[in-house]
């Protein structure tokens, strides 16, 4: 009899009961239910359950061990569903079975490590228990290799690689060495509340292969966030639509609050509302584009092996088709007089619009273009005679081009020259952004200006470790270490940061920190261009899309940690575990500021315009929030000046000591 019931959270997974329930169950009656709740069962996955059943049952009984079993659980948000888990002795066993395989593949490993990652780091109730991933391949022989059963500080247990014959003898060591006598309280854990914070490439796939990223626990704070800010944005839409107005929606946000994946959410939203509700994401960004578009490229490969090459080419297409650079559709539309098929349009970070000069010199043979960036997105979706939504994502400190004219011009062209445009924005618009040219006053006299606080995104979900990593960044880059130092001791338990200044000792650590499909690499400024010594260039150009996709063992992958990142590659994307490279462009002055260099030929020279210097301290903001999970920060140690006045050791030992002033610790070469 099954004691347990889908009362809370239907469809989390398919089959669950005590292993004594599970012994006594018939596997016909087993089948039964993993086949109501699934979809597309064909033979091949009935006889992988029954073999899993079957044999799962005759080792547990052999174990005499008690507990609970959970078959084919959901990890919400992350569209994955895990084989088997058991609840033995307070210890999460997570199994992922390969039936009928007769050796231990690469592959299957990091899928089942990463199953384990995820129990560990976005299910609540698995926070403080031991967590072991067991790759159960049913026909291989004994794994070769001898296989520990330590476990990260963490305590996620290592992977386990068995057959079903050690599978027996593996579970009772692993609970003979940490299980307890504390009973797991199995609805509490079944229902946990989840805090998953996937990266924005993992949103995106999660995003146009379910239509559905929405599935959360939400009890999470920043989801919470998200998703009354998505709903506001859902009401602004089905207000323009069904009252024929055209709405400008500006959605701002802490570093990492998830603006971008709100902007996905949209677009994902409305696909199946037929064509007259289409939407585009457009960014500024050249690579978070790229590699966006081929993230979700590659799963659609995955999951359309068997298609005809026809099909798959118009899947591609239509990929590139929602996702847009600004650039293109800006060129696409501003000589156009039909309106675009999408009535709804999301700009990714819309505080980095160009204004009318660099609009002219960017397009000099095209004087259509002779505008600001927002008069011409007005203009474009302006021709829409019934309705039309633009929402623009508003991020802070993160302009790192010149040319950016801010905010402020996106609310003057609304309330100087399209005056049938409503405007709806968050009161901290006026403290989130940088540009201080922004006319508080003429919007808070418009009458089709409206403030909607809940288009602010007031939480950072981008670190599931560590929610106050960019509060550390502000004030370790606005000069202000003990307050550096104080948020420093809150995060490194969970958000480690380190400092070295031996750069293999950098990428030493973080490679050991990378598990199952973790992204690590190596970072620095576009301007630091005297770390050539100690083996760090920085390019213009890298293939960006292999960097952040590419498998570990691809030379091209972040992995390697051989090609360097600069912020224009990195901006809007993420890495788990980074190691951020220093150099003399950002040096200090005196205890109490930042001095601020670019190279050119043979010397460091000074930035006088304000607006280079905040670019330049921006561009390191940027390397600084990249890492989700832990940084280190290198600094080299220079040499004499004699020898090299551009690589003088007090611009790097005042640099070093600024940091370690901040609290942050030093790795020592063999920790």
């Amino acid at each position: 009899m099954n004691k347990y019931t889908f009362s809370t959270q239907t469809g989390k997974a398919y089959y669950c009961n005590s292993i004594p329930g599970f012994l006594n169950d018939k596997s016909a009656s087993i089948i039964g239910q993993l086949v109501r709740h699934s979809f597309e069962v064909n033979k091949e996955q009935s006889d992988a359950w029954d073999n899993q059943i079957s044999q799962l049952q005759a080792k547990l009984e052999e174990c005499g061990v008690e507990g609970d079993i959970i078959f084919e659980y959901d990890i919400v948000r992350l569209g994955k569903r895990i084989d088997v888990i058991l609840l033995i002795k307070h210890i999460v066993f997570s199994l992922e079975f390969k039936n009928g395989k007769n050796i231990f593949v690469a592959q299957d490993a990091q899928q089942a490590e990463d199953y384990a990652i995820d129990i560990k780091n976005f299910h609540k109730e698995s926070e403080d228990l031991y967590v072991c991933p067991i790759l159960i391949a049913t026909n291989a022989p004994k794994y070769k290799k001898e296989q520990s059963i330590d476990c990260y500080p963490d305590k996620q247990i290592f992977l386990q690689r068995e057959n079903m014959d050690t599978f027996t003898p593996k579970l009772t060591s692993i609970i003979e060495r940490y299980g307890d006598n504390e009973i797991i309280d199995f609805e509490k854990w079944f229902n946990s509340p989840y805090h998953p914070t996937p990266t924005i490439i993992a949103a995106a796939v999660e995003a146009y292969t379910s239509h559905d990223i929405s599935q959360i626990a939400q009890s999470e704070a920043g989801q919470d966030n998200i998703d009354k800010c998505e709903r506001e944005i859902e009401r602004i839409i089905n207000y323009a639509r069904d009252n024929h107005r055209k709405c400008v929606c500006f959605v701002t946000g802490v570093p990492g609050a998830g603006k971008t994946l709100v902007g996905l959410d949209v677009v994902a939203k409305n696909l199946n509302k037929g064509k007259d509700n289409l939407s585009v994401y457009l960014s500024g960004n050249g690579p978070l584009v790229e590699v966006l578009r081929e993230a979700l490229k590659r799963s659609v490969k995955e999951k359309m092996s068997k298609e005809s090459k026809e099909v798959k080419r118009e899947t591609e297409t239509a990929i590139n088709t929602l996702i847009q650079s600004s650039y293109s559709f800006k060129k696409d539309n501003a000589k156009n007089v039909l309106p675009t098929p999408e009535h709804i349009m999301i700009f990714d970070e819309a505080q980095r619009v160009w204004n009318e000069q660099k609009m002219t010199s960017k397009h000099e043979k095209d004087p259509v273009m002779s505008v600001s960036e927002p008069h011409l997105l007005f203009r474009i979706m302006d021709r829409h005679e019934q309705w039309a939504v633009m929402i623009c994502l508003v991020g802070l400190g993160q302009d790192i081009y010149d040319g950016e004219v801010g905010i402020n011009e996106w609310f003057c062209c609304g309330i100087d020259d399209y005056k049938d445009w409503e405007m709806f924005y968050s009161s901290a618009i006026f403290s989130q952004t940088e540009d201080k040219n922004i006319d508080k006053d003429k919007i808070l006299s418009c009458e089709r200006c409206h403030q909607v606080d809940s288009l602010h995104l007031k939480t950072s979900v981008r670190s599931f470790r560590a929610d106050k990593q960019c509060q550390f960044v502000d004030y370790l880059l606005d000069n202000k270490p003990d307050n550096a130092r104080k948020i420093y001791e809150q995060i490194k338990e969970k958000y480690p940061v380190y400092i070295t200044r031996d750069v293999e000792v950098a990428k030493k650590w973080a490679k050991n920190q990378v598990r199952g499909s973790q992204r690590c690499g190596v970072l620095a400024c576009s301007s630091a261009q005297r770390l050539k010594p100690e083996g760090i260039y920085v390019p213009k150009d890298i293939d960006v899309k292999n960097w952040f996709l590419a498998p570990s063992d691809d030379l091209r992958s972040s992995n390697m940690m051989e090609v360097v990142a600069s912020e224009f590659k990195v901006q809007g994307l993420e890495i788990d575990w980074a190691v951020v490279c220093w150099d003399a462009d950002l040096r200090r002055k005196n205890l109490n500021e930042w001095d601020h260099y670019y190279f050119h030929g043979t010397k460091w020279l000074h930035r006088n315009k304000e607006e280079q210097k905040r670019y330049l301290v921006n561009s390191y903001r940027v390397l600084l929030t990249r890492a989700r999970q832990g940084m280190i920060i290198f600094v080299p140690k220079g040499g004499d000046p004699d020898e090299d006045p551009s690589r003088y050791y007090n611009f790097y030992n005042q640099i070093y000591e600024y940091l370690i002033d901040c609290g942050i610790e030093e790795m020592i070469k063999g920790e």
